[in-house]
Parts: C-alpha cells; sequence; structure tokens
C-alpha cells in the first residue's frame, strides 16, 4: 500500500468516527445531582427503636433549568437516606473553591427533611462538608458526623 493510500484511508477513518462523536453529542447540560462522599451517620439517638439516622447529602452543578442553577454554581440538598425519619434537623453546608480560594458556610432550608441552598462558588473546583444537628423529636438533639464531597462548578 503506497504511503498516499494509507494516508487517505485513515483520514477517511478519523474523519468518520469525529463526524459522529460531534452528531451524537447532544446538547450539554449540568450534572445529575452527585452524593457526597457517604451519608452523615448520626448515633446514639434513640428514634422510634433505632439508635441511629442516616441524612444524605447531594451537590449539583449548573447550568440548570429546574432547579434554576447558574454557571459557577452548587445547589446542595439533604434528605433523609434511611428511616427512620428524623424529626426535624439543621444542616450546614461549608464550602471552598480550591481554584479561587473562594469560600463559604450556608444553612440549608426549606421544609425538613428536604432542604436545600443554591450557592454561587465561582467556576471550578470545590470542595464541601455538610454537618448539622439531628432532633429526633421524643429525644436530645444530636449532631451529626459530618458527610464530604467534590464538585466541578
Amino acid at each position: 500500500m503506497t504511503p498516499s493510500r494509507l494516508v487517505r484511508r485513515i483520514a477517511a477513518v478519523t474523519i468518520a468516527i469525529a463526524a459522529t462523536t460531534v452528531m451524537s453529542a447532544g446538547n450539554a447540560g449540568a450534572d445529575p445531582p452527585h452524593p457526597f462522599g457517604g451519608v452523615a451517620l448520626t448515633i446514639g439517638c434513640p428514634n422510634q427503636g433505632s439508635l441511629m439516622s442516616l441524612t444524605g447529602l447531594t451537590g449539583q452543578s449548573g447550568p440548570e433549568a429546574s432547579p434554576p442553577i447558574a454557571k459557577g454554581e452548587i445547589r446542595f440538598e439533604s434528605f433523609p437516606a434511611a428511616a427512620p425519619i428524623p424529626a426535624a434537623a439543621q444542616v450546614t453546608v461549608a464550602w471552598l473553591n480550591t481554584d479561587t480560594g473562594r469560600s463559604g458556610i450556608v444553612d440549608l432550608a426549606g421544609v425538613y427533611p428536604n432542604l436545600s441552598a443554591t450557592v454561587d462558588t465561582g467556576v471550578g473546583n470545590v470542595i464541601a462538608t455538610g454537618f448539622g444537628s439531628i432532633n429526633l423529636g421524643s429525644g436530645p438533639i444530636c449532631q451529626n458526623n459530618p458527610a464530604i464531597g467534590t464538585f466541578i462548578a
């Protein structure tokens, strides 16, 4: 096979692969909610016969239309990860954009058990930790162990 014929064959295959990739790429959208590195575990507070409660945390980067999240923002959400569901909770997220140095602390708000907050972290890599307290209704208020996650805003 001559060198020019080999080059034409490689070009034909490369162009076909590139065209297929571009046509199948579709519209780029935001990533789905990304979980923190584990659930926030609360132990030692009796609740409906259980000695522990689990709170899940996620972060979702923008841009996203519903719920509205702009580019450079992350929406943090908490939810009960397993029964029994605590009577109330206060969940806080502390975050740091490791690319820009921006940081902050935000209390998640809403109707428990689904709390959320959208934070302008700026574009870049973000590390966050979620922590808080759980009120199981019939007992003491307990602190839950923090959960840590990394996100790209």
